[in-house]
């Protein structure tokens, strides 16, 4: 037995229980084309890039909050021993932590309050927290801490007075 094929497809016992194939046949039984292929892939690569760079700026916030963090530590434990083992000293000094991540310069200069206070004795203030106050020496300490890979990226500023009450008998 032979097969004969025309241009409608196959005949003989291998067609047998199909309809004939037509043109119209053929062209009800479509696929994705190429350019349908592409676009998809585009649109799919656009959308994972837009995810990608969501996350990557989620990623540098928190090293940033870890960053700024840090410094808030290492600031705040500068305070904690500022005066603690020794009487402050008017002047500058400067470290580091982290091998020179994180920089800090540490200003004390003496303030004077914008009021001037009574003289001790002035028989016009019977507040004696205000003669206490009298006796203290006031020192404004500006903390400026820097932290940045690549150079001072980032400052922390923190600023705040500090009492000192000289030992009796000790002109300041």
């Amino acid at each position: 037995m032979r097969l004969v094929q025309d241009s409608c497809g196959p005949t003989g016992p291998a067609a047998v229980g199909r309809p004939p194939r037509t043109p119209s046949a053929r062209s009800s039984q479509r696929g994705y084309t190429l350019l349908e292929v592409l676009v998809a892939f585009a649109l799919l690569a656009i959308g994972l890039g837009l995810l990608l760079a969501i996350l990557s700026g989620g990623v540098h916030a928190v090293a940033n909050a870890s960053d700024s963090t840090k410094a808030a530590l290492y600031a705040e434990s500068l305070f904690d021993t500022l005066g603690a083992d020794q009487r402050l000293q008017p002047g500058r000094s400067t470290g580091v932590y982290e091998n020179g991540r994180y920089r800090w310069t540490l200003d004390i200069t003496p303030f004077k309050p914008p009021v001037a206070a009574p003289a001790r004795g002035d028989p016009n203030t019977t507040d004696p927290n205000l003669q206490n106050f009298v006796d203290n020496v006031l020192y404004r300490v500006v903390l400026q801490m820097q932290w940045g890979a690549r150079g001072p990226g980032q400052t922390l500023r923190v600023e705040t007075l500090r009492a000192y009450s000289p030992p009796q008998g000790l002109q300041q």
